[in-house]
C-alpha cells in the first residue's frame, strides 16, 4: 500500500461584531421645541451582550494570530516533493542540509530519514524515526501541529524500515501505536498482519488483514473493485489458505486478488505453484504466462520459467 504524507489546512476563525446606534438625536443649540406630531417615539433598550469566557477569547486570539511557518519549511517541502516524485536520492542533500540548519527540529530528522527510507537504507532511517518520534512528544500538544505537521505519521514510516530492517518486535510496536492513535490507518494493520505471518501467528494475522481491508474506502471494498490495496489484502489471505492447506481456497483467493489488481505478478507465479499442487499442469502453464505478461507490463522482465510457452 502507498502512504501519502498529510496536508497540513489552517483554519483561520474571524469574528466581527457591528451595533448601530437608535434613540433621539441630540437636540441642537439652544434647544428647539419640538411639536406633538414629532415627539419622540419610546427608547427600546438593547439587551445586554453576554461577557465572553476567558478561554473562548483566547482561543479566538489564537485563531486569529497569524502562525507563521515551521523552521525550515521551503527546504523540507522541497525534500518532500522530491521524495514523493520518487527522487529519494535527490531529496538526501536537501534533507541533510535541513537537518545541518535545524538539528534540534524533529521534523529535520524525520524529513532525512525518509529520503533514506525510500532508498531503501533502512537500517540508516531507523534512528532518525526514532529521533524525530522522540522529538514529537516532547513538543507541547498545541504546538506540535504547526512545528512538525507530519508528526501523527512518523510511526507508520519506523514500522516499516523496522521491519525491512529485519526488526519485527520493533515493527509491530511502531505499527500498534500508530493505529491505537490513528485506528484507520489500513496500511499499519496491513504492516502488523505481515509481522504475524512471518512468526506464524495465523490468527492474529487474519484479524489484522480484516482490520486493513475494513479501513479500505468504500469503493474499493466492492466485489469486483480495481484496487491494488484491496489486491494485496486479498493476496495475503490466499498465503494464509495455503499456509493452512487449503489450497483451492488459496487459489480461490488469489484470483480475487488477482481481478482487483491484474500486475500482481508474484500471485500469478503463487497461483501457477497451487495448480502444480493440485496436479493441473495445464492452468499452472497458463499461470505462469500470465506472470510473464504481468512482469512486462510492470517493466520486471525475466528469463521465461522451463515449460512456459510465451
Amino acid at each position: 500500500m502507498r502512504r501519502l504524507l498529510p496536508a497540513v489546512l489552517g483554519l483561520v476563525v474571524g469574528c466581527s461584531h457591528q451595533a448601530g446606534d437608535q434613540g433621539q438625536q441630540p437636540a441642537g443649540a439652544g434647544g428647539v421645541e419640538r411639536s406633538a406630531s414629532e415627539a419622540p417615539s419610546p427608547t427600546i433598550a438593547e439587551p445586554a451582550q453576554p461577557d465572553i469566557p476567558p478561554e473562548v477569547a483566547e482561543a479566538l486570539k489564537r485563531a486569529n494570530a497569524v502562525v507563521p511557518p515551521p523552521p525550515g519549511d521551503e527546504q523540507a517541502r522541497v525534500a518532500l516533493q522530491l521524495i514523493a516524485r520518487n527522487h529519494p536520492e535527490q531529496a538526501e542533500p536537501v534533507a541533510r542540509a535541513l537537518r545541518n540548519a535545524f538539528p534540534d527540529e524533529p521534523r529535520s530528522a524525520f524529513v532525512l530519514a525518509l529520503s533514506l527510507h525510500k532508498q531503501k537504507r533502512y537500517s540508516d532511517a531507523v534512528p532518525l524515526f526514532e529521533q524525530a518520534l522522540a522529538g514529537a512528544a516532547a513538543i507541547e500538544a498545541q504546538q506540535r501541529s504547526q512545528r512538525f505537521p507530519e508528526h501523527a505519521h512518523v510511526a507508520h514510516f519506523l514500522g516499516w524500515a523496522r521491519y525491512y530492517a529485519g526488526d519485527l518486535d520493533g515493527a509491530r510496536g511502531a505499527f500498534t501505536s500508530h493505529v491505537a492513535s490513528m485506528p484507520a490507518a489500513g496500511d499499519s494493520w496491513y504492516g502488523i498482519a505481515l509481522v504475524e505471518i512471518d512468526e506464524d501467528r495465523v490468527d492474529a494475522a487474519a484479524a489484522a488483514l480484516e482490520r486493513a481491508m475494513e479501513c479500505l474506502p468504500e469503493l474499493e471494498r466492492a466485489e469486483e473493485s480495481r484496487s491494488r490495496d484491496r489486491g494485496k489484502i486479498l493476496a495475503r489471505q490466499g498465503d494464509l489458505a495455503l499456509r493452512a492447506d487449503r489450497t483451492q481456497d488459496a487459489v480461490d483467493r488469489y484470483r480475487q486478488a488477482l481481478r482487483a489488481w491484474p500486475d500482481h505478478y508474484e500471485v500469478w507465479a503463487k497461483v501457477a505453484r497451487c495448480y502444480d499442487l493440485l496436479g493441473d499442469p495445464a492452468s499452472a502453464d497458463r499461470a505462469r504466462i500470465e506472470e510473464l505478461n504481468a512482469r512486462e507490463r510492470m517493466g520486471r522482465t525475466m528469463d521465461a520459467p522451463k515449460g512456459a510457452q510465451p
